[in-house]
């Protein structure tokens, strides 16, 4: 094939990639792309290059973050790339968290387009991630000088560098007025959410330095209760399960083995229930999101610290009328209780996890990072029983109806 011919067949192949690309036709714009790639003709040119980052770009809008990577993995430029090609390597390296190749490419592009706000922005972006804090500030900054109106990207940007340096009331200033430009942004919301109770609970630590953070403990009651009543418990079970914890803990007086709540919560539950109507070990450990074996590890270790038959036959308010805890974290494990067990009640109001960690880190704050870690992990995995089991729950406090 001469190559006027070869370069017009690549010409038209770009054609109706672009054409797949406008009619919103993926298949056939990756079957563009692809056969693109297969033309001996396009190989080592600035058209594979091309062709390399628009079908990563395309397995990254897919879910294929993966492939993407695998792809982009031996990228290397043929030539000197042009504009949009930066532009474009420069949103795929951001999508796969590759920011200092994202970084490069968008000081490459910004030689030749300067003016270019967004670019600018999002090397900003690039260069906070990549903890190059004051060249990142210098760089939003210039942006937002030159933005003749606010725009939020650029203020949430602004307000995360100040939130890595502690400043937190000047990053929820920011986020305030990033709300103000774009109200319906939801990233923006659960930021500013994130911030807030980031906040409160730095004030809260500051104001009592001795006040003890939640342990594994006292998340477990709270966890396997919250979970109880999406499971369609009554408050009778949740207070059993409460006393049938603070008997294993006498028992065995020490702190309960493991980094992760949810795998005793699980066995809380079952050994709660597993005399009636109940869910299976391995159903339990799909919906608090832990492991069949780990579950069954733990239940094993209650069945040897309590004898089960006899405390399911016994009265709970017996059991319970002698115990003494710590009063604070007592209450602290009742209110993380109340809040999840409120949150169950109205799973299905919520359109993400994110939206159900949100409301619950507005009405409770945990006292650690590793606390929140294991509240914000469990009320995920909270979220996604829920939205499996096609829940229709009423209106929670403080969230209102899409319709």
């Amino acid at each position: 094939m001469s190559s006027e011919a070869s370069r017009a067949k690549i010409q038209w192949l770009w054609k109706e990639t672009e054409s797949a690309r406008d009619r919103q036709d993926p298949e056939g714009e990756r079957e563009g792309l692809e056969r693109l790639l297969a033309d001996p003709d396009v190989k080592g040119t600035s058209d594979e290059d091309l062709a390399i980052l628009s079908l990563s770009r395309l397995d990254l809008a897919e879910g294929g973050a993966r492939d993407a990577a695998e792809r982009m993995s031996s990228f290397q430029w043929h030539g000197i790339p042009g504009a949009a090609a930066l532009l474009l390597s420069a949103d795929v390296f951001l999508r796969l968290d590759w920011f200092d190749q994202a970084r490069a490419s968008l000081e490459q592009y910004l030689k030749e387009r300067p003016e270019d706000l967004d670019a600018r922005r999002k090397l900003g972006l690039s260069l906070l991630l990549l903890d190059r804090d004051a060249e990142a500030e210098r760089t939003l900054l210039s942006v937002a000088r030159r933005e003749q109106n606010g725009v939020p990207a650029t203020l949430a940007y602004l307000a995360l560098l100040e939130a890595k340096r502690g400043r937190l009331d000047e990053s929820l200033h920011l986020l305030l007025q990033a709300r103000d430009l774009a109200p319906f942004d939801d990233r923006i919301e659960h930021t500013l959410l994130r911030i807030e109770a980031l906040r409160v609970s730095t004030k809260r630590r500051a104001m009592s330095r001795d006040a003890a953070p939640m342990r594994t403990r006292d998340l477990v009651p709270a966890m396997a209760t919250g979970m109880m009543r999406l499971h369609g418990y009554g408050k009778e079970l949740e207070e059993k399960a409460k006393a049938l914890w603070a008997a294993f803990l006498s028992s065995t007086g020490s702190e309960p083995a493991g980094r992760k709540p949810a795998i005793w919560a699980a066995a809380l539950e079952y050994a709660v229930t597993m005399n009636g109507p109940h869910y299976t070990q391995e159903e339990l450990a799909s919906d608090y999101g832990v492991s069949k074996t780990s579950l069954k590890k733990r239940f094993s270790e209650m069945c040897r610290a309590v004898d089960l038959n006899s405390f399911n036959r016994m009265d709970l308010l017996a059991r319970t009328a002698g115990e003494g805890r710590d009063l604070l974290l007592n209450i602290k494990s009742s209110e993380l209780s109340d809040v999840l067990a409120s949150l169950a009640a109205c799973m299905g109001q919520f359109s993400s996890p994110a939206d159900a960690v949100s409301w619950v880190l507005a009405r409770f704050s945990p006292q650690s990072e590793q606390e929140r870690s294991e509240i914000e992990e469990f009320v995920g995995w909270m979220w996604r029983s829920g939205s499996s089991a096609g829940l229709s729950t009423g209106p929670c406090p403080g969230v209102y109806s899409k319709d």
